[in-house]
């Protein structure tokens, strides 16, 4: 810890999305979209040195909360109180799961999340089925979570971290899971990378590195073998590959596939998903195939060329284009941004293969 960073001050930062949502619920109606712009902002810019200074806060934690700290920046504009404070409610769920040291706890903030990000994206009447619809499988995880968190303490159990593990795959929403209509993305990212960076603290345990994989794998084929195409398709694939990151330990793939996720959220509300196929397929040089080069290196053989297999059917779609699909527009609004950001990233990847962060706490 920091010595000039008293835990009380620096647990509020933490949890700034929560202080902001109750000052929105304080502030008058006609100055709530500013002011939600302007705590977005302040936010996004304080969490990158707050986060650092956190009571026993490991590099892991730190990189994950600086990406998830931008998502109320990026979404549009919402037309209600409601609609402008939940994001920071799901957001605030999300910051304090990747850095509470608890797997108790990091269960139940994911969950509380999932029913904060369904009650914002379930409002309208046709929406509301499909969205607590995948709730509901959400939150079956979160009871078998929280069942396994409580086992976990008992040493004798081996039950605690397999409980645990299912329920955070089913949390990460691997497996048979509906997907999400790409306005409600954005926010499902977080919670899902959540569950996912506690699948990694969890390795130390018996069978949860074989179980993270077949969840991950069995995933990643489901998706491929389905040939899905267009908008909402981007996330279960990458969170499949963020679990199997998560099974073999590199922490590094898990963080450029988060900046991946949270771009491609970004990306395919604005535009046609089809046009970003190739950064989620992991085409050079952008973040997916930095990560991938970072699974595969600690992977077994069979297991290296059974990701190879799976990935091929979504390359084989791929349609290339220029390094900016854009076309760096100035009409294009946020888009050019962060397919600048993006580019970025997968050109300073290779740099990140030669980090190895360490978990900093363990169940």
């Amino acid at each position: 810890m920091h010595p000039l960073a008293p835990v009380g001050t620096l647990f509020a930062v933490t949890v700034w999305p929560l202080l902001a949502a109750f000052l929105l619920l304080m502030t008058p109606p006609g100055r709530q979209a500013v002011s939600s712009r302007t705590f977005a902002i302040a936010g996004a810019l304080m969490t990158p040195v707050a986060v650092w200074l956190m009571p026993g806060a490991d590099a892991l934690a730190a990189a994950c909360s600086c990406v998830v700290a931008v998502m109320p920046l990026l979404l549009p504009p919402a037309g209600d109180r409601v609609g402008r404070i939940l994001p920071f409610l799901v957001t605030g769920c999300a910051l304090m799961a990747l850095n509470v040291h608890s797997a108790f706890a990091v269960t139940v903030l994911c969950g509380a999340g999932t029913v904060l990000w369904a009650w914002r994206e379930g409002r309208g009447a046709q929406k509301a089925a499909i969205v607590w619809d995948m709730a509901r499988s959400r939150l079956g995880g979160v009871i078998l979570g929280v069942l396994g968190g409580a086992l976990l303490s008992m040493d004798q159990s081996p039950l605690g971290p397999v409980l645990l593990t299912v329920g955070l795959c089913m949390m990460a929403g691997l497996g048979p899971s509906p997907v999400p209509e790409p306005d409600a993305v954005l926010l499902d990212t977080g919670l899902r990378f959540a569950a996912i960076l506690l699948m990694l603290r969890l390795d130390g345990h018996p069978l949860v590195h074989i179980l993270v994989l077949v969840a991950g794998f069995g995933t990643l084929i489901m998706r491929m073998a389905g040939q899905s195409r267009g908008r909402g398709v981007f996330l279960p694939i990458l969170s499949s590959l963020g679990a199997i990151a998560a099974a073999v330990g590199e922490g590094s793939a898990i963080v450029l596939l988060l900046v991946a996720s949270v771009g491609l959220a970004v990306l395919e509300r604005q535009n046609d998903g089809r046009r970003y196929e190739m950064v989620a397929a992991g085409v050079a040089p952008w973040p997916v195939f930095c990560a991938l080069l970072a699974i595969g290196r600690s992977l077994e053989p069979l297991l290296l060329v059974l990701m190879i297999v799976c990935l091929l059917p979504g390359l084989r779609q791929v349609r290339l284009a220029g390094l900016m699909p854009s076309g760096l527009s100035l009409k294009g609004g946020i888009v050019p941004a962060v397919e600048a950001v993006l580019l970025l990233v997968g050109l300073c990847g290779p740099l990140l293969l030669a980090w190895h962060p360490a978990p900093g706490w363990r169940p």
